[in-house]
């Protein structure tokens, strides 16, 4: 995806300049095709790295390309006595899980709702993975820290390049195991569990409020794992 000028797609934020006009790249999830998604994600994340990269994380000098012919973003420090001249920086990404968790047979799917969301929004238990933890692990933990459920049998499910700002998000299915919803009052303020029926008479979160919950939209990851589950 690029710019009529031939050059990459510009950002602000989590917004993208197309047409000349600022857009939320949330909006994007349905209208383009996956692979386009995808290639929007790496340019994001691209931004990204440059925006935070600018100056050595060892020293403080200004960075500059590095000379890695298979990586042209790569930087490196621009003084010559620091260790960051040789040892290069590379874009990298945050890993996060999606916890799709099933109890009774997999009638029921566990939704949570953020405290940052309006009322009616609900997904998946998410949550990013920690230095040395597996991404099974995370989901364990992650599932037990924001509403009180021990889960088992993680299993993954599928991935998608997230631009906010650069993220992958592992998609896993796991089946409940022991205890009652207990959210954390931080992230979580509620939990639930979905029955098939109520799921698919739910609005997405684009469209205007109706009274009932409301499920994120086509194109996501979490919505996958959610259709999946529904037509189980």
């Amino acid at each position: 995806m690029t710019q009529k000028d031939g050059k990459g797609p510009r950002f602000k934020g989590d917004s993208v300049l197309l047409g000349g006009e600022w857009v939320p790249l949330r909006s994007l999830l349905t209208s383009l095709a996956p692979e386009e998604f995808a290639a929007l994600a790496q340019a994001r994340g691209l931004d990204h790295f440059l925006a935070t990269h600018a100056f050595c994380g060892r020293c403080g000098a200004p960075m500059e390309p590095a000379p890695d012919a298979a990586a042209p973003h790569a930087r490196r420090c621009s003084a010559p006595a620091c260790e960051g001249r040789s040892k290069f920086s590379y874009p990298s990404f945050s890993v996060a899980i999606l916890a799709a968790v099933t109890r009774n047979s997999g009638a029921e799917l566990l939704l949570a709702h953020n405290a940052a969301w309006p009322a009616p929004r609900l997904s998946l238990v998410a949550g990013f993975l920690q230095p040395g933890e597996s991404l099974e692990d995370c989901v364990r933990r992650e599932v037990l820290e924001e509403t009180g459920l021990r889960v088992s049998r993680p299993v993954f499910r599928g991935s998608q390049a997230w631009p906010f700002p650069c993220s992958l998000m592992a998609g896993f299915s796991a089946e409940w195991e022991s205890g009652g919803i207990r959210p954390d009052g931080t992230e979580i303020d509620r939990a639930e569990w979905m029955t098939r029926e109520r799921f698919k008479a739910a609005a997405e979160w684009s469209q205007p409020p109706g009274g009932g919950p409301q499920i994120p939209p086509k194109g996501s990851l979490a919505r996958r794992l959610m259709d999946d589950w529904a037509a189980g």
